[in-house]
């Protein structure tokens, strides 16, 4: 049995420790820091290849893993492999330590290396580059492919009660699908042409646009379809957009309808984060919010439960499950998301560049069908993503403030 990973989300997943914190990083973080990856990796000069693409297959019991990933530069020169690996930070490099779970994402590109290319030993690169005083703490660590291989090893082993819960449960889904009807007894005017339509879009992996009149059963129309091709190995997973929460409710009800005649499907609906949020006013600071405090060292045992209990996970039961394991709810739904064959949520989290889910986006993506509802509000809502609005008040503030003691600021201020 294939089971295809991304090594991103293997280590992060196996590996990830601590505190939600936003005290560091966030979006222009982010984006600053794929600058400085592009940065740094022009200067690497021709020995150094950008963005290497590896794939890997690696057997344990009666599983095959294949695992992708780019790793962010591989340097050959001299007889000598380098497996470089680039982060931005804020922290004084003085003082900062290094993170395993920096070094393990290239440690398993440092092993794939290794086996394709006959390889006894090879070099891992760690590469701090601080984002204010543009200096770079550089730390390098050889190992023998025989080290890289018992880590690597070691984790898939771990990952495997994972693996097996993932198995298990696509079986339980498929035949219950195989088994499932149409909900309705009659099909509408107009339904089964749409579904039709749509179970061919899905196998032909093309788009369909449709206009339909209200009150025409658009949704059970994709819906059922679309599940249906999850059976069929035609998709892998689904993502069910909207403008409005009413609409996302429609997706959960419909959901539900096909569950009570015999339907098992994992499905997760995503709720903005000032929405969920525990605390009367939200900071994702783990000093003032015990939520996010810990969150990366409980929330793996959390979704074990969750995934073996429940089926559909709508706000209320993240809500639940948020308060039992003292988990960011909103972080929990997006975790959960990676283990659920559907996921209900707002346009933002596939078309907005700053806030989609980079999870299931950022690297080669998957076998995803995206239904997106009532799409002509997207005109509206992606001039609102690719906008920005300054007001000249905040700089006249800001002006008053520093006063006459920061000549370059106002100088800046002023232009």
């Amino acid at each position: 049995m294939e089971i295809k990973l991304a090594v991103r989300n293997f280590i992060e997943f196996m590996m990830n420790n601590g505190s939600i914190d936003n005290r560091h990083g966030g979006i222009d973080r982010a984006l600053e820091g794929t600058r400085i990856h592009r940065k740094l990796q022009k200067q690497g000069g021709e020995n150094y290849q950008a963005e290497a693409f590896f794939s890997h297959k690696e057997e344990i019991g009666k599983f095959t893993f294949l695992m992708e990933g780019r790793a962010d530069g591989v340097i050959e020169e001299d007889g000598r492999v380098i497996i470089d690996e680039i982060k931005t930070t804020e922290i004084p490099l003085e003082i900062l330590d290094e993170n395993p779970l920096h070094f393990a994402q290239a440690m398993c590109y440092g092993y794939f290396y290794c086996t394709s290319n006959q390889c006894s030993e090879i070099t891992i690169q760690l590469r701090y580059y601080h984002i204010y005083t543009h200096e770079i703490k550089t730390i390098q660590k050889h190992y023998p492919q025989e080290e890289l291989q018992q880590f690597y090893l070691n984790l898939l082993h771990q990952y495997v009660k994972w693996a097996e819960l993932q198995i298990d449960w696509t079986k339980i889904r498929n035949d219950s699908i195989k088994e499932i009807t149409f909900p309705f007894e009659n099909y509408r005017p107009g339904q089964r042409e749409l579904a039709i339509a749509t179970y061919k879009t899905i196998t032909n992996k093309s788009k369909l646009y449709c206009q339909a009149p209200t009150g025409t059963g658009k949704t059970i129309s994709t819906l059922f379809p679309t599940i249906k091709s999850l059976a069929e190995g035609e998709a892998e997973k689904f993502f069910y957009l909207t403008a409005k929460t009413i609409t996302r409710q429609v997706a959960e009800e419909t959901v539900q309808k096909m569950a009570n005649l015999g339907l098992r499907l994992k499905t997760v609906t995503l709720t903005a984060k000032d929405k969920v949020c525990f605390l009367e006013e939200r900071n994702c600071n783990p000093e003032i919010c015990p939520y996010a405090n810990g969150y990366y060292s409980r929330v793996n045992d959390a979704i074990f439960e969750m995934i073996q209990i429940n089926d559909q996970f709508t706000r209320t039961e993240i809500e639940h499950y948020g308060k039992k394991y003292q988990l960011c709810p909103f972080e929990l739904a997006l975790d959960l998301s990676w283990w659920c064959d559907g996921i209900i949520g707002d346009y933002n989290y596939l078309f907005d560049p700053q806030v989609y889910l980079k999870r299931f986006f950022s690297d080669n993506g998957g076998a995803y069908v995206f239904l997106v509802d009532e799409a002509h509000n997207l005109v509206d809502r992606s001039r609102e993503m690719f906008s920005a609005t300054i007001h000249k008040s905040s700089f006249l503030l800001l002006k008053k403030q520093l006063g006459k003691r920061h000549k370059k600021l106002m100088d800046a201020l002023n232009r």
